[in-house]
Order: C-alpha cells, then structure tokens, then sequence
C-alpha cells in the first residue's frame, strides 16, 4: 500500500530548502498562499481544479520574527516540524487548505463562520470561509465554541 503524504497545515512550523537562501535555517509559520495578497498562480490553480477542496501545492511561508516571506512555495520545499495539536482540534479543509480548527463564530449566515484555528505557537488564527452545507465538522466546531463562551 503506498504511503500518503499527511497534510500540510495551515499554522504549521517548518524549515525551507527551496531557492531564497536566505530562508533557510529559520523556523518558519505556513499560511495560505494568498493571505498577505492574491496569488495568481494559486487563483489559476483553483480555476483548473475540478475539486475545490483538492489539497494545495503551494504555500506562504513567513517569519514570526523578521516579517519576511516567501510566496508560492511547493510543499517539497518544506520539511514539517513536529508539533502536537490541541486534542480537540479539528481537522478542517477550506478551500485545498487544511487547519487544525478550534472553533468557530458567526460570519454573516448561517453557512458562514470564522474559522479559528491553533498555530504551532502561541497565537491562534483565523479565517473567513462560506460552507456549502453544515458539515458534522461544522457543528463540532460550533459546538467548541459555546463551550468555550461557558
């Protein structure tokens, strides 16, 4: 049986070996390809893909410290760090991209969140996203959320 690659997520800790050497050696945060501006070669990607939840190739990389960053990186470029999630998150794909989701709050509709997810440090992220249906996930994650406001 071949083995699969587990995802890459969003909030990870990792190390580069792609072509800006000036990135390597560096504990590097992933995020989205798209997230400091758009990224045309990743918007092509999402036009040609017939699946929207296919798993993303490419990835911003960014330093906590310096704010520097590099944008389309393929995920062969990187090399995860370990790291332990949270036992209760989720894992949540939006959009190719996948989270280590905590919980959710309102984002306008009732298939609308924001979805808040852990990072290898000390910070918690966030994002937008528009469900096409309210999946088990998306209840669990509700549900974290009102215990979390208890």
């Amino acid at each position: 049986m071949p083995e699969t690659t587990p995802p890459l997520y969003v909030g990870s800790h990792v190390t580069y070996t792609g072509p800006f050497t000036r990135m390597h050696d560096r504990v590097l945060l992933v995020l989205p390809c798209a997230c400091e501006s758009r990224c045309e070669l990743c918007n092509e990607w999402a036009l040609i893909t017939d699946d929207p939840e296919a798993d993303r190739e490419h990835f911003l990389i960014a330093d906590e410290v310096t704010g520097e960053a590099v944008k389309h990186v393929a995920r062969a470029q990187l090399k995860v760090l370990p790291w332990n999630w949270p036992e209760d998150a989720v894992e949540f794909n939006i959009n190719g991209y996948w989270f280590a989701a905590a919980y959710t709050a309102p984002g306008g509709s009732s298939r609308a969140r924001t979805v808040h997810f852990y990072t290898a440090g000390p910070l918690m992220g966030r994002t937008w996203c528009h469900f096409r249906e309210v999946t088990p996930e998306v209840r669990r994650l509700d549900e974290q959320a009102r215990c979390r406001a208890l």
